[in-house]
């Protein structure tokens, strides 16, 4: 019992400090964006985070177990069969996003969120299904830790090596997200 306590510790520590090196990465690597999120309001912040999330794989996939027996596309799954979710796919899938391969806080202006089109943490309603309850606030503390990296310290990324595989979970870029002359403003 102390294990899977200790588990549900861990698991969203590493979840948060991995969206928020993936966060680090975005504003590095998207540096015209850091003019609007200190302009624009509280709301672009959370575009930026929940784009974050959507474009950058905290896994690739998650596994699970089928609920109960079902048929989708000619394919039979039974209830306790083991799947995986394919997160980076339906993230940047096409027919759910226009232009997936691109950062784009702004999509989520408009955003009409379904339980299933955005899952970077799971999908479903997370009182009755496979999604983190502690969703709400990841994304509160990634939108302090993006306002805390544009408003209160400046840094400098020195040249590294930061592409990410899917073959690693979490997944991370390779040389972590090393950041250096760090001042308070």
């Amino acid at each position: 019992m102390a294990a899977i306590e200790l588990i549900n510790i861990l698991r969203p520590v590493v979840a948060i400090s991995t969206y928020i090196t993936f966060a680090a990465l975005a504003l590095h690597e998207y540096p015209q964006l850091r003019e609007k999120l200190l302009s624009e309001s509280n709301d672009y912040t959370e575009m930026f985070a929940q784009e974050v999330r959507r474009f950058y794989p905290f896994a690739p996939f998650l596994g699970a177990r089928v609920r109960k027996d079902f048929v989708w596309n000619q394919c039979e799954f039974k209830k306790g069969m083991l799947v995986l979710l394919d997160i980076f796919g339906t993230n940047h899938d096409p027919r759910i996003w226009k232009t997936p391969n691109e950062f784009r806080p702004d999509r989520f202006r408009d955003w009409n969120s379904n339980l299933f089109d955005l899952i970077p943490q799971g999908g479903s309603d997370p009182a009755t299904g496979h999604r983190c309850p502690g969703e709400g606030i990841v994304i509160e503390i990634i939108k302090t830790s993006i306002q805390f990296l544009i408003n209160t310290i400046t840094y400098d990324v020195p040249n590294q090596d930061l592409s990410y595989s899917m073959a690693r979970m979490p997944t991370l870029p390779k040389s972590g997200f090393i950041v250096s002359n760090i001042k308070r403003k």
